[in-house]
């Protein structure tokens, strides 16, 4: 891009959260194995709340406002709270200690302390593993990925799969875009009936143009010579050691608070 007098202007890029504070590829795979582990072996409802609360400042600092899928959070937050909700009850006898006691059919359901803080503890447990992943999404790129999956010596049929999942899944992406827009157009999702049924019409079509589609990429792929084996960049940056050795620390932080009974 050129300014006004003539010379070459770099344009700013949008970057993703590790390229602000953390460029090397294993300072990321350490920070979201550490931060994975934490969040599975830590049982204490501090240390996960403070932990989440972490992961939720890098995202909102770290991440273009452009780039900050909260949605995601937001559903898989109801999908996690729904789901440790038959943890909050203790079925069974009649409990002493219960706080609620409700009997269904004979049967009493307790909700006591224990059952709560288990509860709550298991729902920040799976928010934080939540965030692991939402980081290695955001941080690493599709080249790194491919290079850390060679590395652990993963199967070549395997990687083969998820490269061409990985190209196929735009395809679908577009076909699904073009057949809800053209619904939209002719009010097919004006009323919950009708949305309900242009919906399913939307996978019918986007399941036999997906199936035109592979074939063909297929004959593609087989006319330049494909014989089982996708080309794909490998992509490996040099850590730094400050950055593992205060990713380190930050981890040492919550297991050390983690051991504060209060």
């Amino acid at each position: 891009m050129r300014n006004s007098n003539g010379k070459i202007s770099q344009v700013p890029v949008k970057r993703y959260i590790s390229n602000c504070f953390l460029e090397g590829t294993g300072e990321k795979i350490w920070l979201v194995t550490l931060w994975l582990l934490l969040a599975l072996t830590i049982s204490q409802w501090l240390t996960q709340c403070l932990m989440l609360l972490v992961g939720i400042l890098v995202f909102t600092v770290s991440i273009p406002p452009a780039k900050r899928k909260w949605r995601l959070f937001v559903l898989a937050g109801t999908f996690i709270v729904a789901g440790t909700l038959g943890l909050v009850f203790e079925v069974g006898s009649l409990s002493p200690n219960a706080i609620i006691q409700v009997s269904v059919f004979g049967v009493w359901w307790n909700i006591t302390e224990a059952s709560l803080a288990h509860a709550g503890v298991t729902a920040l447990k799976a928010m934080n593993g939540l965030c692991a992943i939402r980081m290695a999404m955001l941080s690493l790129s599709f080249e790194e990925a491919m290079t850390v999956a060679k590395r652990l010596r993963l199967p070549g049929v395997m990687i083969e799969q998820i490269l061409l999942s990985y190209r196929y899944l735009f395809g679908i992406r577009k076909s699904a875009n073009e057949v809800m827009l053209a619904q939209r157009q002719r009010m097919g999702y004006g009323t919950f009936r009708n949305g309900m049924r242009s919906f399913a019409g939307m996978l019918a079509a986007v399941f036999i143009k997906s199936l035109r589609l592979s074939l063909q990429n297929y004959q593609a792929m087989q006319v330049r010579g494909y014989h089982g084996h996708t080309y794909c960049p490998e992509k490996w940056v040099k850590s730094s050691l400050f950055n593992v050795l205060c990713i380190t620390m930050l981890a040492s932080g919550f297991v050390a608070l983690s051991f504060i009974r209060l």
